[in-house]
């Protein structure tokens, strides 16, 4: 496992499909630690959050408190695929994981999500060596009109490429994903949209690549992608400035 992983864990309205980053997951020293974002001011954290409906998680009543355990939490490692499903070893092969694979891993590639409910795991935005780095997949490519042969067309041509939609209708900052000849697959994920979209127009240009395609299951786990970006060559105050997401990161 490795020293140091941080995933987010998003809550989304059903009925504005807004999403929320409402706590973070580490595992750190041998230790996990969960914590909700209570102390940022930022929007789409807690405080939005709880303002549009969010009820805290049963097992972490506590708003403030850094929860801690030696092992998963509980309400989180039910999230994962049981080792002892006859079909596991197929489920980490589709994950692209290994067999020395960590909870944390198995959590960030499954996004721990089950069924509809209203919580996922996300990889957080993190500045490594001068780069803005994540990793995410694709949302909304079950709403494209995409050739049936699109997973042999992305499986052979890798160049993708973002493009701003401020007129978009329900988010201004919505970024959309394109193939390098002009396929539109779908959308950054909406918590990371605000960040990306802020590099975008800062004339940014991020460098993008397909880290797999899986077409078999839900549409979510279709296609992920690997995205790093340098930063624009601005103070600390003026950076956070862009969009509050930055915050988390420098």
């Amino acid at each position: 496992m490795e020293k140091h992983k941080s995933l987010w864990l998003v809550w989304q309205n059903v009925d504005t499909r807004l999403f929320y980053h409402v706590a973070t997951l580490s595992f750190f020293d041998s230790q996990y630690t969960f914590q909700y974002t209570h102390q940022s001011e930022g929007p789409q954290k807690l405080k939005d959050a709880l303002k549009n409906g969010y009820l805290p998680h049963p097992m972490f009543p506590d708003l403030e408190k850094e929860y801690k355990s030696k092992d998963l939490f509980g309400a989180f490692k039910r999230r994962l695929p049981s080792e002892i499903r006859a079909d596991f070893p197929m489920i980490l092969n589709d994950l692209h994981l290994t067999k020395d694979y960590s909870e944390m891993d198995l959590l960030e590639r499954t996004r721990g999500k089950l069924g509809s409910d209203q919580y996922s795991f996300e990889k957080p935005l993190k500045v490594v060596n001068g780069l803005l780095k994540t990793s995410f997949y694709i949302n909304g490519m079950a709403y494209q009109n995409l050739p049936e042969n699109w997973p042999d067309i992305l499986k052979t041509n890798k160049k993708i490429k973002l493009q701003l939609e401020p007129d978009n209708p329900v988010d201004e900052n919505a970024v959309a994903i394109y193939t390098d000849f002009g396929i539109k697959l779908g959308y950054v994920p909406r918590f990371y949209a605000s960040g990306i979209a802020a590099l975008l127009n800062n004339q940014m240009i991020p460098d993008l690549k397909i880290n797999f395609v899986n077409e078999v299951g839900s549409s979510s786990w279709w296609v992920n992608i690997e995205f790093e970006c340098e930063l624009p060559p601005l103070n600390k105050d003026e950076l956070t400035g862009l969009d509050p997401i930055f915050e988390q990161v420098i």
